[in-house]
């Protein structure tokens, strides 16, 4: 029986784990993942906006590994090296035949950032994102009161990327309607969008009309970068600076710890090298964020769900193709397009066909594109918990 290990239950490790459900071979796979929850990161934006309960930006991973049942199981642990055919964790060692390395990335701070405690937070986890919305909550809370209803608040959103428009257009977007609905003056409530570029490598159309958006909803746009922040003030590279009593970081990202701390090749940014096949070594590959992923024209592959959740399928039938002895298949990650929120109920769709699609319709379309992947994973974690129950009571 082949011994598979796949490190990190995001939307590549995820994928992988579903490929090798669909195959007899005689296999033992194992998902090691530090949290015991798959983070729905696109629905980030709709949890920090308070649209959404907790619940629905996550599935729970013993309960969804346990639904494949077969020689599939979980283990919580925090993964530290690899040497030889050995994964290093921080409870015990793990020996495989086959691994995968599926820990994405984390947030790349401005330097001393994420030192800044209470006035600064990054949304890129699970835990931040609903620091951040407590933290809001609070905010209006506060607000009931006269004397603090009539003081000023900044926010600073720093980072022009999809992250960082999506949360700016939904916080202001929550404001508004918090305003209009309680009868309330949240109108020096102020949000301001930092980035010298604005959806960087996305077409003219959906940059317009998202900016567009941004200034429709009251977001005001700041097009410089971000030099440097002290504990409520941020300095432009223009040396001008803005003061600011919250600042949620959404620009770039950086490899994962663990990424950092194994020696296999990796480019300028620290991400691992892998091959056509996404290998780095004959039996461990890399996908998602914790690689640099090439598309056929020699580009590198935005880092997205979607690229995340094509790469673990590949990798996993790679491995299927290698333990059969058949030849391993080229790796070809094409994009279908993106969806970007923009406040309320409207998004943008950016299609593969050249043309875009916007608004209300737009929204249903992503909501849709959400639900179709998060259900039927809900579905498999419900049935994973029956399955951990009998055997709780069988013990």
């Amino acid at each position: 029986m082949k011994k598979i290990i796949i490190v990190g239950g995001g939307y590549g490790g995820i994928k992988a784990l579903e490929t090798f459900a669909l195959y007899d071979e005689d296999l033992e796979v194992t998902l090691i993942d530090q949290h015991t929850y798959h983070y729905l990161q696109t629905e980030s934006y709709d949890l920090v906006a308070s649209k959404i309960p907790i619940e629905e930006t996550f599935i729970y991973l013993p309960s969804l590994v346990a639904s494949f049942e077969k020689n599939f199981k979980f283990i919580c642990d925090e993964a530290l090296d690899i040497k030889e055919n050995t994964l290093i964790c921080k409870n015990r060692e793990y020996e495989f035949d086959y691994l995968i390395i599926a820990t994405g990335s984390v947030t790349k701070f401005l330097k001393g950032f994420e030192e800044k405690g209470k006035n600064s937070l990054g949304v890129k986890s699970l835990r931040a994102a609903l620091k951040v919305k407590q933290y809001f909550e609070k905010e209006l809370f506060d607000r009931l009161e006269p004397q603090i209803a009539k003081n000023s608040f900044n926010i600073v959103v720093i980072g022009g990327g999809l992250s960082g428009v999506e949360i700016a257009s939904e916080m202001r977007y929550f404001f508004n309607r918090y305003s209009k609905n309680n009868a309330l003056t949240c109108g020096n409530i102020h949000i301001k969008l930092l980035s010298k570029h604005i959806l960087k490598g996305q077409n003219e159309s959906t940059r317009k009309k998202s900016i567009q958006r941004l200034a429709e909803l009251g977001v005001e746009i700041v097009k410089n970068y971000v030099k440097e922040i002290d504990e409520k003030r941020v300095v432009l590279d223009n040396d001008q600076h803005i003061d600011f009593d919250f600042a949620i970081f959404t620009g770039g990202i950086e490899p994962s710890p663990f990424i950092k701390n194994i020696s296999f090749k990796k480019d300028e940014k620290g991400f691992l090298i892998v091959d056509e096949y996404l290998r780095i070594k004959e039996n461990i590959f890399a996908i998602g964020d914790a690689a640099k992923l090439i598309d056929h024209f020699g580009k590198t592959v935005p880092p997205t769900a979607q690229s995340a959740e094509q790469s673990g399928v590949n990798a996993a039938k790679n491995i299927i193709y290698h333990i059969k002895g058949e030849p391993l298949e080229k790796v070809d990650i094409k994009l279908r397009g993106l969806a970007i929120a923009l406040g309320g109920k409207y998004a943008i769709v950016s299609t593969p066909f050249g043309f875009n699609i916007h608004g209300f319709l737009g929204w249903l379309i992503k909501k849709g594109i959400e639900k179709y992947y998060k259900i039927p994973l809900k579905i498999k974690a419900l049935k994973g918990y029956k399955i951990l129950k009998l055997c709780q009571k069988a013990e």
